[in-house]
């Protein structure tokens, strides 16, 4: 081919039809440009396609390690609200006085108790050390980027703020109750599972003792906001996976 246009403007030359050449000159500069132009179309086609393939094999993988935290969540929270009514519980305790009975003591050890919250993050690292551009959409980054940066790193810094907090209220519980383990049947499947119970060494003590109301006080307003952190972010990552399979379907 190249040997055929060499040919061309070599009789062309030769003839003194310089007018002709240049018109050839000027069509064979034009093909060579589009010849460019159509490769850099078909490499950014094929470029744009495989990064699209990308996204969405990382969306899915996004997908369901988000789903696996939604289920962490939700179920932290249903403990965190378990936890929460018993220290109300135990808190009317102090305030009505009524007589001790064996119910009570399930509420006074799940008040000393808190949830415990690591997400699994390891598909969104990847995603934030270079490849985050892949998604195309802003609105879909930012609320990725929002749900690990903000939602999950506040209750991770929340659980670590109630564990501080734990510290105080634990060696109050250890020297003023004992932990005992029970067995009960399941109601429904009638499967046999253990449960711990928190028995106080001196009830009457216990009624009476400010420095227990004023723990139980901390923790009820603790445990309180710690469930609005839940609740948001069990929102936010409700959304989520909700704007990620839309642009999925897409």
């Amino acid at each position: 081919m190249i040997k055929f246009f060499r040919h061309i403007r070599q009789r062309l030359l030769s003839e003194n039809k310089f007018s002709k050449y240049l018109l050839y000159a000027i069509g064979e500069i034009v093909l060579v440009v589009l010849g460019i132009l159509i490769a850099l179309q078909i490499n950014n086609w094929n470029e744009n396609r495989i990064n699209s393939r990308r996204e969405k094999l990382i969306l899915n993988s996004l997908k369901s390690e988000l789903i696996i935290n939604l289920n962490e969540l939700n179920t932290d929270y249903e403990r965190t609200i378990e936890f929460h009514q018993a220290t109300i519980n135990v808190y009317d305790f102090i305030q009505k006085k009524p007589m001790e009975m064996e119910s009570m003591y399930k509420d006074f050890f799940n008040c000393v108790q808190f949830t415990y919250f690591f997400p699994k993050t390891s598909t969104y690292e990847t995603l934030k050390s270079g490849n985050l551009e892949l998604i195309r959409t802003d609105s879909l980054r930012e609320i990725i980027t929002d749900v690990y940066e903000t939602g999950f790193k506040r209750i991770v810094n929340k659980v670590d703020t109630r564990r501080n907090a734990a510290r105080l209220l634990f060696p109050y519980y250890q020297k003023h109750f004992k932990t005992k383990f029970l067995k009960d049947r399941d109601k429904v499947g009638f499967r046999e599972y253990e449960f711990m119970i928190g028995v106080p060494n001196n009830y009457t003590f216990l009624l009476n003792d400010p420095e227990f109301e004023t723990l139980l006080v901390e923790a009820i307003s603790g445990r309180a906001n710690f469930l609005r952190d839940y609740e948001r972010t069990i929102r936010n990552v409700e959304l989520c996976l909700s704007q990620i399979n839309k642009y999925l379907d897409k």
